[in-house]
């Protein structure tokens, strides 16, 4: 998205999430310092109730000057707290030590969404930085959720919010068996399901996830150069979940 369309989003999410009482945190990504400014101070402008951080990812930046750039971030959103993007696309990856000592220079750093479904290293980031919240991804979400992490950013929130929720719930509670069972058929639909899409960028996935949602209306289209998913993905994904995972689909 350019910067015109990238404010016209964040003015709908943020209005329809305010209607609703929501708090919405607002990924302000870009390829330089002053185009992530752009984005962050539109976004605390309007209302965001946290601004997402991802390292300029063109240039990969040294450690000193990564540090540097949240910094300059934090400067920017005043008291809006941040949360650190700890994506593989942004080349360097922050390690707990290196929270430890972000911690301390960025004190509005309140949480990270961590990259690697790795348990052991993803516990010794929530052990080593317990003053941060840490998200993770999907695939290992039990096994991450019983290290410490809060929560997941994941697919499952967009194609089916109630099951999330109940995955969620299942680990809070310490309902094992559970969260277990709907741990393996998540794995289970990435692999035998999702991996064969025609799509295979992240937003060409991710649209096709908010497709499944039958009260999610938009289109499979995503721009070139990237491939775009499509109907017959999804149609073979429905009839996979009927057979094998019913509950995805029961919103």
């Amino acid at each position: 998205m350019d910067d015109d369309e990238f404010f016209c989003l964040v003015s709908a999410v943020l209005d329809e999430a305010r209607s609703a009482g929501v708090p919405v945190q607002v990924c302000c990504s870009a390829p330089d310092t002053r185009g992530f400014l752009r984005r962050a101070e539109y976004a605390v402008e309007a209302g965001a109730s946290a601004i997402q951080v991802i390292l300029p990812y063109y240039i990969q930046p040294d450690l000193e000057e990564a540090f540097a750039f949240v910094e300059t971030a934090a400067r920017a959103c005043g008291e809006i707290p941040l949360v650190h993007y700890n994506t593989g696309h942004a080349k360097l990856t922050f390690q707990a030590k290196d929270y430890r000592s972000l911690k301390e220079r960025v004190p509005t750093l309140i949480g990270t969404k961590l990259p690697r479904d790795e348990p052991l290293w993803i516990s010794n980031v929530c052990r080593l930085v317990p003053d941060v919240s840490h998200f993770c991804g999907e695939y290992a979400f039990a096994a991450n959720f019983a290290g410490g992490v809060k929560g997941m950013y994941s697919w499952l929130a967009v194609t089916n919010p109630r099951l999330t929720m109940r995955w969620y719930e299942a680990c809070s509670s310490g309902d094992w068996n559970e969260a277990i069972r709907i741990q393996q058929l998540v794995n289970r639909f990435k692999l035998e399901v999702k991996t064969g899409w025609n799509g295979k960028s992240e937003a060409a996935i991710n649209k096709a996830d908010a497709a499944l949602n039958p009260n999610i209306h938009c289109d499979l289209r995503v721009r070139e150069p990237y491939r775009s998913c499509m109907q017959e993905d999804l149609d073979r994904a429905r009839s996979w979940a009927e057979r094998n995972f019913p509950e995805l689909l029961e919103l």
